[in-house]
């Protein structure tokens, strides 16, 4: 009696440890899968600013830019000493996942934007989908977003499972965890609405007044932040930073940006811009969310296409023959280097 006894304890023990093992692995696993962070393969300011850059690790993608168009992908050190190149092409909307390129490029046979990958190393290109619109293209996890007449489009990463998930004008877009927030005209109104990654969902969530229009949209610590442009008696725009929940409620003024300002990059720690009265001049700035610590980055006489790295602000400018080429600036405005 005595010895069964212990062998019933015994065998219990035994059950016990396992059942704490695998609450153990179970508690890893959805700890894992709750944790696990969303892949991107180019932020979504560069992505609505035609991609012309974009960081993994050491090294900076860039466009290579000769006579006003682009003819490849080339890659400078993060420390800007050291630049090789990828592979030629009319090639833009940088996106990097897994060692793979995403872009758009202009196949001139065809005359039409085609959607392909290539190895970071310049091999084993594919072609994902034909005749798409220019930009933006967005890799984001398993897939790549792009739009095609206006409407917006996915294709897994691999190049399968191609659909249409939206047929709204959608002008600018920004990818936040499960969903897409992005900005349309329908009927002669604008709006900021988002939708799910499959685009189901879609609900709007704030519309913009008669005398403003929506230019940038971004997600960061639970608010939606957005810049929208007013216009005055002499039909020129004022850009203002504007924040609400993501009911579309408690929205609120932050600040004024600048009259003028062309274009318009929101990055997570602060939203870089460029300013222009007559074309010949530009001013590249940034400002933090909360309004604070505007600062002039630098000026030159053209600044394009602004997308921003980890240390710097890269964009298409003119040099002293006024050829289009592309420079990089830190972003403390201290460094710079033409490409």
């Amino acid at each position: 009696m005595k010895d069964m006894l212990m062998k019933l304890i015994s065998n219990k023990s035994l059950y016990l440890k396992i059942l704490a093992g695998l609450i153990i692995i179970i508690a890893i696993i959805v700890i894992g899968s709750c944790c696990k962070s969303t892949k991107y393969g180019n932020s979504s300011g560069n992505n609505n600013n035609f991609g012309i850059a974009v960081q993994d690790g050491k090294w900076i993608y860039y466009i290579e830019m000769d006579d006003d168009e682009p003819t490849g992908i080339f890659k400078v050190k993060e420390n800007g000493k050291k630049t090789e190149k990828v592979i030629d092409g009319n090639i833009f909307g940088l996106n990097i996942i897994d060692n793979y390129i995403y872009c758009v490029e202009y196949n001139e046979d065809d005359a039409q934007y085609n959607l392909i990958r290539v190895k970071t190393n310049g091999n084993n290109k594919e072609t994902l989908a034909k005749n798409i619109d220019e930009a933006p293209i967005m890799a984001v996890d398993k897939w790549v977003y792009y739009n095609k007449n206006s409407n917006l489009y996915r294709v897994k990463l691999d190049g399968t499972d191609r659909e249409k998930i939206s047929d709204k004008k959608i002008s600018y877009y920004h990818i936040d965890g499960k969903w897409i927030y992005y900005i349309y005209k329908i009927e002669g109104s604008q709006y900021i609405a988002r939708m799910k990654l499959d685009g189901e969902k879609s609900e709007r969530i704030s519309k913009a007044e008669e005398d403003r229009k929506y230019e940038a949209v971004y997600v960061k610590g639970g608010k939606i932040y957005f810049i929208a442009a007013k216009q005055n008696e002499n039909y020129d725009y004022t850009y203002y930073l504007y924040k609400m929940n993501k009911k579309g409620e408690k929205k609120e003024q932050i600040c004024k940006l600048d009259a003028n300002v062309q274009y318009i990059n929101m990055q997570e720690k602060a939203i870089y811009y460029t300013v222009t009265e007559d074309y010949n001049e530009y001013t590249v700035k940034h400002i933090k969310y909360n309004g604070t610590d505007k600062q002039i980055i630098t000026n030159t006489k053209e600044a394009l296409n602004l997308n921003v790295t980890d240390k710097w602000v890269f964009f298409l400018g003119i040099n002293s023959d006024n050829n289009s080429i592309m420079k990089m600036v830190s972003i403390k405005g201290d460094k710079e280097k033409e490409l």
